[in-house]
């Protein structure tokens, strides 16, 4: 797998949309990624209505870009300052996701802020940074506190299949100073049908043992083919119905800065849309997420 070499963040001057360009700069720094850049999209429907409206001049439309630029160059300044490294800075004219999915094309991970300019909109479906995780092959890190260090402790969600081994080497590779902390949640198949049918409950829980010491037995098997080995490695199983709520709950108790997870699980379902583990991530968790494919 190649490495990071290149970043884009994506941003509409909103509080949240800033903390992603300083953890651009920060991972940069960090990770030694030499290419950073910094990206701001005029939408071009808003510019045509204002053609519309108020018979705005080509002069008046290089004005609002040009305002855009010097806010964008001041902004990729005052980052520069705090973190010491210099991020390219562009400013483009077209549809918002269409723009920012074209030019993250050259580069290898993209960079949002989990909330926008609207400051009661939370991360959900319909969002502009939803959409993009959505449709881009890129990996996309949703940015939703202010980086005072290089990330500390990372969670990756893990199910064991390919989009899991990706997104554990992801996480060592943006946060190579952190912790890493991989949990699995798993479950006990027709542990309710059982219930239901009256099977004793002394049976069902020992069903249930059995079911995570298999997870135990897969969780050292993923590891080992892995070749992950280390001090920085921590690992734990989860019984649990609501995998969302078990990583949430593990974030919080290991203080996580970052969760990592894979766009897609194991399921036919999830291959078909944006997991539903990870988009209740995206909406619920109070760290930044990085999501891969």
């Amino acid at each position: 797998m190649a490495n990071f070499t290149s970043i884009l963040a994506a941003t509409d001057f909103s509080t949240d949309a800033r903390h992603a360009v300083e953890r651009t700069a920060t991972i940069c720094a960090t990770v030694g990624i030499p290419r950073g850049t910094v990206l701001h999209v005029l939408e071009s429907s808003w510019l045509d209505t204002l053609k519309h409206l108020v018979n705005l001049s080509a002069e008046s439309e290089q004005a609002l870009v040009s305002q855009a630029s010097r806010s964008l160059a001041d902004l990729v300044a005052a980052v520069q300052k705090r973190s010491g490294f210099g991020l390219e800075s562009k400013v483009a004219v077209g549809r918002v996701v269409d723009t920012i999915l074209e030019q993250s094309g050259s580069h290898d991970l993209l960079a949002l802020g989990a909330r926008g300019t609207h400051p009661l909109r939370r991360f959900v479906v319909g969002t502009t940074a939803e959409r993009l995780v959505r449709q881009t092959p890129k990996p996309v890190l949703v940015v939703r506190r202010a980086p005072s260090a290089p990330y500390r402790r990372v969670l990756v969600a893990t199910d064991f299949s390919p989009h899991s081994r990706t997104a554990l080497l992801r996480g060592m590779e943006i946060a190579p100073r952190a912790e890493i902390h991989l949990l699995h949640v798993f479950e006990a198949p027709f542990e309710g049908r059982m219930l239901e049918a009256g099977v004793p409950e002394e049976i069902v829980r020992e069903y249930r043992t059995k079911a995570g010491h298999e997870a135990e037995v897969q969780m050292r098997r993923f590891i080992g083919e892995n070749g992950v080995a280390g001090g920085r490695l921590r690992y734990s199983v989860a019984y649990g119905d609501h995998p969302p709520a078990a990583l949430r709950e593990k974030a919080a108790v290991i203080d996580a800065d970052l969760v990592v997870a894979g766009k897609h699980g194991r399921s036919i379902g999830e291959q078909l849309l944006l997991g539903s583990v990870t988009l209740h991530l995206l909406s619920e968790c109070e760290c930044d997420v990085l999501v891969v494919q």
